[in-house]
């Protein structure tokens, strides 16, 4: 299987091959949505079916000013031009349009994985379909499928501007991936799930300070339309922390810590959000600390590992909210097939917590599925241990040597008057 996903054997040796799998994964897609169209679920009965209804019957401005939805502006203003769009359709079904609206982040999404895997086979990508084949597993993937087809649910957005961050990172497009990162804190909370990410690569010198800046610029950006239309200041500025109130649950479905903590200690949830940030700054302090160098498949196990880290360590947690480690881990596996399982075993926890919340099937008891998460969580990070005590290990994360560093890469020296004997004097 290695040997698959590596394309030592998948070099296909016509371009049309690669056309054909991409049309009929395509195709399978869009099957697997069709099929689920007709599912209603509570989630869309109850908020995301109201939203946009709210917004079909009184249009752009008025769904902007008085929408009944509490997510930030960036998703109302794609709703409302959704539901402004759809009067032009022959034919109106509320929950038809706003799960193809949903769908597309699919695509998106599935669009930068093929990206993150095409960097790793950049000499090869005409030829290879494992980039193809990657962006087909996300987008195929049965998490990626329900999120939006069943659930109606909009994950896939914020999931997708984290992949093309991860994607900007990678190409060492640094603006680009702050940019991205700020597309994605306007669109959902859950993107901070990456920001160890950012503080990581900073310890080992690989961010500047200059970008950061950019994410929250285009996050107040974003703000500006719905303030000049006369949503109070205060509500946009508010809208993340008021959203903390809506549930007293110290995990709601999601198969972590807290699923063995008892409710009654709800009051006392600011002290998880602690614990993740210590847990977060002790890994920081281990990779400042090492001499190991970062490489782009580093970074993709980076961005997995705090994917999944922070979910299972953060209170006030939603079943759907490994969604962006489900996606991410199927670009560690491609970047480094070795570790195929991460994939599988995230995405089988995720879909058990789906089965529990679309179909009220509980297929694993929440305090035994939770061990699942956590015994992965032990196992990637010894192998992080192992890379950074030993970066040439064989069984960590490779520091390839032979590869330039496309985070921050070098810049060429500029030739002197003395070294380049081509140049002439301007005769100053």
């Amino acid at each position: 299987m290695a040997a698959l996903i590596e394309g030592r054997t998948l070099r296909c040796p016509h371009r049309r091959w690669n056309s054909a799998l991409l049309v009929f994964g395509i195709l399978a897609a869009l099957a697997t949505r069709y099929a689920l169209l007709p599912f209603e679920s509570g989630d869309y009965a109850f908020f995301y079916g109201r939203w946009y209804d709210f917004a079909v019957d009184n249009g752009f401005l008025v769904s902007l000013q008085r929408g009944p939805s509490n997510y930030n502006v960036l998703y109302q203003y794609l709703l409302a031009l959704t539901a402004t769009l759809a009067d032009f359709l022959p034919w109106r079904n509320s929950m038809v349009e706003l799960k193809v609206f949903h769908a597309i982040f699919d695509f998106v999404l599935a669009t930068f994985v093929y990206k993150c895997v095409a960097i790793k086979y950049r000499d090869a990508t005409a030829s290879s379909p494992v980039p193809i084949l990657a962006g087909l597993a996300a987008l195929l993937a049965p998490t990626v499928v329900l999120n939006a087809s069943a659930w109606a649910n909009v994950d896939a957005g914020y999931t997708a501007c984290l992949v093309a961050c991860l994607y900007f990172l990678l190409a060492g497009r640094q603006a680009c991936a702050f940019l991205a990162f700020g597309l994605a804190i306007s669109f959902k909370l859950q993107a901070v799930f990456m920001t160890p990410l950012f503080l990581w690569l900073f310890v080992k010198g690989e961010l500047r300070w200059r970008h950061f800046a950019l994410a929250p610029l285009v996050y107040l950006a974003l703000l500006v339309p719905a303030w000049l239309v006369g949503i109070p200041l205060e509500d946009l500025l508010l809208v993340y922390l008021r959203q903390l109130g809506w549930f007293g649950e110290l995990t709601m479905g999601m198969a972590n810590l807290y699923a063995w903590i008892p409710n009654s200690y709800y009051p006392q949830w600011p002290l998880g959000v602690f614990f993740a940030a210590c847990l977060v700054s002790l890994v920081a302090v281990a990779i400042y600390r090492s001499a190991a160098k970062v490489t782009p498949e580093l970074v993709v196990f980076l961005a997995t590992f705090c994917l999944l880290l922070v979910p299972y360590t953060l209170p006030k947690m939603h079943e759907r909210f490994f969604f962006p480690a489900d996606v991410v881990a199927i670009v560690l596996a491609f970047h480094l097939p070795r570790y195929w399982y991460v994939p599988v075993v995230i995405g089988a926890v995720s879909l058990c917590q789906y089965a529990n919340y679309l179909i009220d099937v509980q297929l694993v008891p929440i305090e035994w599925l939770a061990l699942v998460p956590l015994a992965l969580l032990a196992v990637l990070s010894w192998q992080l241990h192992n890379w950074l005590r030993n970066p040439g290990d064989r069984s960590s994360p490779p520091a390839s040597a032979e590869r330039p560093n496309r985070l921050n890469p070098p810049r060429p020296p500029r030739p002197s008057r003395e070294s380049d004997p081509g140049r002439r004097d301007s005769g100053r």
